[in-house]
């Protein structure tokens, strides 16, 4: 660890019932990078959770449906979260220029493609 990192996060509701009090939350990062200014890790923070939210767990939330299982099973569970983050994988290395939607279209048309793209590796 070379860096600790606080970020102090400040939020006002926009609600109009809601008071104008401000949320604050701390949040600690440790990183191995040698200490540079605020707005530059501030931007190292801003990407890394901006991505994580889109790209992984918006498309597992929004499009999966992971948080709608109704199963207690937490080997069945932690599988299918396994192919989740496979499927976003080969998806971001086969088929990064076509949308989830598209892809799921495609799939329904043509059963090959999400076979060839999971045992060929290939987008076909």
């Amino acid at each position: 660890m070379r860096s600790l990192v606080v970020v102090t996060k400040h939020t006002w509701s926009t609600s109009p019932d809601a008071s104008e009090e401000s949320v604050e939350t701390v949040s600690h990062y440790l990183s191995s990078l040698i200490g540079q200014s605020a707005a530059w890790f501030a931007r190292l923070v801003r990407g890394h959770w901006g991505g994580c939210e889109i790209r992984n767990h918006w498309v597992r939330d929004a499009l999966f449906e992971e948080d709608a299982t109704r199963s207690k099973n937490l080997n069945l569970n932690g599988n299918l979260a396994v192919l989740r983050c496979a499927l976003i994988a080969l998806k971001t290395r086969h088929a990064n220029h076509l949308s989830w939607p598209s892809i799921f279209e495609l799939s329904g048309l043509r059963p090959a493609i999400p076979y060839n793209l999971v045992c060929n590796n290939a987008f076909k």
